[in-house]
């Protein structure tokens, strides 16, 4: 018997024992459900002008050569689809021809993305960051894109290349990231990218290939926004170095809600009853993450800190409009990642926001005066802090921030 219907098995055994009964013809049908959802090649569209680097890109997210690069003259001008093989399953990228070589080749690319999109789980569009002639990139956006955006398709505009973005000679080529007066002037440019597309900056991810910076919060945000059926074999084709350990469990419990529905909608077809009670229901589905957790040894369930976790930062430069990859944010993860969790007892402070953190803001957000909580939150502790850790005042930023969380715990979680 091999690992997968062993595993298989071990589930229906779980679901056995919580009370779920389970007859072989509906095992069989369940199985096949599942197995035709982890089989499922996703398409991903790699779209924008000749040169943007799209190859480059897919070469680093994905860890191996898989297309074709050429710095002298534009690749194929067909779509190029590649098949990565992960051991049965893939997952299909469509390089497909850049937009702005002549006028005579965008209205035959036109028709070809026209043909494309209603096709494709996610696209991404590249622009370079150094780009100011956009005109050729908004008029495929706006007149073939824009449409299938509105009607839920998962996309981002990808701003590459940004360590080339002035002042250059601050990029941090150690760390790989930029320095400071760089990392303001790339968000100045995804504010300026999201008002000329009229676009949320959130669906703006600035990223530089070469560098592999920003690469995990790429994955983060195009993982997160497939449907919870996709996510598990893109996931799985990204490179190890930019899955978070949030992104994994994200996936994990998505698909584990997968298996649930999958199990209750196939009982239910052949008119049983199964899921009485919430609870009965609840057990389906954390069964099925035991299982997912075996299948999926790709997936991390330890490791470091890739974004996400500030919650209460987070929220508060949410409520202000700020993206999830503002200045602020990634300041306050950098202090955390960097220097907090490796201070005596920094783990255990982090630890302990984790668990309290998502409550506080749970009930914040209740109040009918939220803006206000979080407005004071962010002129009386965020601001100094902030300006702490510019200042390399690392030990007052943790006494202040520690404070914040006492003050907002005890005002909230008691």
């Amino acid at each position: 018997m091999n690992n997968y219907n062993k595993t298989k098995d071990d589930f229906f055994d779980q679901l056995q024992k919580s009370g779920v009964n389970v007859t072989k013809e509906q095992r069989e049908q369940i199985s096949s459900r599942l197995q035709n959802i982890l089989n499922y090649e996703p398409r991903i569209g790699i779209f924008g002008k000749t040169g943007v680097g799209k190859s480059s890109l897919c070469n680093a997210l994905f860890g191996k050569d898989i297309c074709s690069i050429s710095d002298v003259e534009a690749c194929t001008r067909n779509t190029q689809e590649v098949i990565l093989d992960l051991g049965g399953s893939g997952i299909k990228l469509l390089d497909v021809p850049g937009v702005g070589e002549s006028s005579e080749r965008d209205e035959e690319y036109a028709k070809l993305y026209a043909s494309l999109l209603p096709e494709l789980d996610l696209i991404l569009w590249l622009i370079k960051s150094d780009d100011r002639a956009l005109a050729s990139d908004e008029n495929f956006y706006k007149n073939i894109v824009k449409a299938h955006i509105e009607e839920g398709k998962p996309f981002f505009f990808v701003l590459n290349q940004v360590d080339k973005i002035e002042p250059f000679r601050e990029w941090d080529e150690d760390k790989h990231e930029p320095g400071i007066r760089q990392f303001k002037n790339i968000h100045k440019k995804v504010d300026d990218v999201a008002r000329f597309f009229d676009v949320a900056p959130s669906k703006i991810i600035p990223v530089s290939a070469n560098e592999k910076y920003n690469l995990t919060k790429l994955v983060d945000e195009f993982v997160r926004a497939l449907p919870a059926e996709k996510k598990i074999t893109v996931f799985k084709a990204v490179d190890e170095e930019f899955k978070s350990k949030s992104t994994g469990e994200h996936v994990k419990k998505s698909f584990a809600e997968v298996v649930g529905e999958v199990v209750m909608t196939t009982i239910e077809t052949a008119g049983e009853v199964i899921c009485t009670t919430v609870e009965t229901a609840g057990r389906v589905v954390e069964k099925a993450v035991d299982w997912v957790a075996d299948k999926l040894d790709h997936i991390p369930i330890i490791g470091g800190h890739h974004g996400g976790g500030c919650y209460i930062t987070t929220a508060t430069c949410e409520e202000f409009g700020k993206p999830d990859n503002c200045y602020e944010l990634t300041q306050f993860r950098k202090f955390r990642d960097e220097w907090l969790v490796k201070q005596d007892g920094g783990k255990e402070l982090i630890q302990k926001y984790y668990n309290d953190a998502p409550k506080i803001v749970q009930k914040i957000n209740l109040q009918q005066n939220h803006r206000e909580i979080y407005n004071d939150i962010k002129e009386y502790y965020l601001k100094p802090c902030l300006s702490m850790i510019e200042n390399n005042e690392f030990e007052k930023c943790k006494e202040l921030y520690s404070e914040m969380v006492n003050n907002l715990s005890g005002e909230y979680l008691q």
